[in-house]
């Protein structure tokens, strides 16, 4: 007789990572940065079937666009790998300079944006013209809170403002990514994705909390992501993985049932 029930295989789970970072890393304190090629070692060695990424330069240095399609051309022909762009609101007012953003991003066979909150942060007048573009094709958008790694504070004004972003577009799936902090995360998080049925988070640098968030508000909330170069993916993939008060089928959702359904959505 078994002592424990049976933890499901990592090939089972069929994880597909949210958040995975190429192109060089400048900075002392951090690994030299991820290729394609290094990244999908990455993937064969914990077992990660698929990847959204996006380009580290594209976080931090204007103009974003030319990461971008540095992006594209380093991920062509490889289909484990899944292109996101970094994107802000357009400076010009209205919803046409908005519109013609988000048709660049599709025309380029992109399905997910990353909107960076520290550079722009969540003010809900400053985002309306794109989130509402954004919504009409149903594109999540990862709320990156990170500065130049993965890890983030959010402070009660990027809480509200996010509040009332979500409700605002609620056909816009909206994750809260690169959350984690100094100071942990921000307790009202769990309060806000109750809140909002269109808010996810992901599980970037938090080794607990999340699963506070999948148990409150259920593992259709949570997404799967590593956060690599900047983390080990290893006790990412086992915290899900071995968490023993999610079902198998919950464990399922987050690994990447959650972030395959998102994409399938956009239009």
């Amino acid at each position: 007789m078994r002592a424990h029930e049976a933890m499901p295989g990592l090939d089972s789970l069929r994880l597909f990572d949210s958040c995975l970072t190429l192109g060089r890393i400048v900075h002392s304190q951090f690994p030299p940065g991820l290729t394609a090629d290094q990244a999908l070692q990455y993937m064969d060695r914990y077992h990660i079937a698929e990847a959204l990424v996006h380009e580290h330069a594209a976080r931090l240095i204007y103009p974003r666009e030319h990461a971008n399609r540095r992006l594209l051309e380093a991920i062509a022909g490889q289909p484990r790998l899944h292109p996101v762009w970094v994107i802000e609101p357009p400076k010009t007012p209205g919803r046409d300079a908005a519109r013609a953003r988000v048709a660049t991003l599709l025309d380029a066979g992109v399905r997910a944006a990353r909107l960076p909150m520290k550079a722009a942060p969540p003010l809900p007048w400053l985002w309306e013209d794109l989130c509402a573009a954004l919504e009409e094709h149903h594109i999540p958008c990862f709320l990156d809170f990170g500065n130049i790694s993965t890890s983030g504070e959010v402070s009660d004004g990027d809480v509200n403002g996010v509040r009332e972003i979500a409700l605002a577009h609620p056909e816009l799936p909206m994750v809260l990514s690169n959350l984690f902090g100094g100071l942990g995360v921000h307790p009202a998080v769990v309060p806000l994705i109750l809140r909002t049925q269109n808010l996810y988070l992901d599980i970037t640098g938090v080794l607990e909390f999340w699963r506070e968030a999948a148990l409150a508000a259920g593992p259709e909330r949570v997404l799967f992501a590593t956060g690599a170069p900047f983390a080990d993916p290893g006790i990412y993939i086992s915290n899900v993985q071995y968490e023993r008060r999610l079902d198998e089928a919950g464990k399922r959702q987050i690994a990447g049932g959650n972030l395959r359904r998102l994409l399938e959505g956009v239009r």
